[in-house]
């Protein structure tokens, strides 16, 4: 059996323990809470982004159909490739959608638990768990997204008009895979959080 010394200096009636203790875990707290506001502040910020993107990338669509629809309907005539632009580059639109909505955790689901479980904690280890599984399925969409761009990289793909390489639009895959991957993380964390404190 050991027996350990603990010199009284260390010790202060006034704070009820240990210095030392004491200022490791007020020290650790916050960094934790430095921690925390950096990444909200770095999720604001891409949010941020994102947002902007969106609405260059949604109004030049706009702006492409519109031109599309005039030209061939009013001059009977149609931009050459510029229906595949239209396409190739709603897909930016569809995955960057995609990863603002797990940022703002309003993707569409289908939710019944909150009407069956009653107590908080539970309620909040289910939507950790829920969360958990989405971030490990967006992890594999990440590869998978990776090793299809590095394939189209490979095979040279290009479009039909203009040969623009494809690997510009599907790009958005692995793009928006991440970013999912990240939100996905931060609210499996966040619901655990919860879970713990509730």
């Amino acid at each position: 059996m050991v027996n350990i010394k603990i010199p009284p200096s260390l010790f202060s009636k006034r704070l009820g323990g240990p210095i030392c203790v004491r200022r490791c875990i007020i020290k650790s707290s916050s960094t934790m809470s430095l921690l925390v506001k950096w990444i909200k502040k770095c999720n604001s910020g891409l949010a941020a982004l994102q947002r902007g993107f969106l609405f260059f990338t949604m109004g030049l669509l706009t702006i492409a159909m519109f031109t599309e629809i005039v030209s061939r309907y009013v001059f009977h005539n149609s931009f050459f490739g510029l229906e595949h632009f239209i396409g190739f580059a709603a897909m930016w639109v569809y995955f960057i959608g995609s990863a603002y909505g797990s940022y703002e955790r309003s993707h569409v689901k289908a939710e019944l638990i909150r009407t069956i479980v009653r107590s908080k904690r539970t309620y909040n280890i289910i939507r950790a768990v829920s969360a958990a599984i989405s971030t490990t399925v967006s992890c594999i969409f990440v590869i998978w997204s990776y090793e299809f761009c590095m394939e189209s990289i490979a095979m040279k793909e290009t479009t039909w008009t203009y040969h623009v390489p494809m690997v510009y639009f599907q790009s958005s895959l692995f793009v928006g895979g991440i970013l999912m991957v990240a939100y996905f993380l931060w609210e499996t964390i966040d619901c655990a959080h919860d879970a713990y404190r509730s």
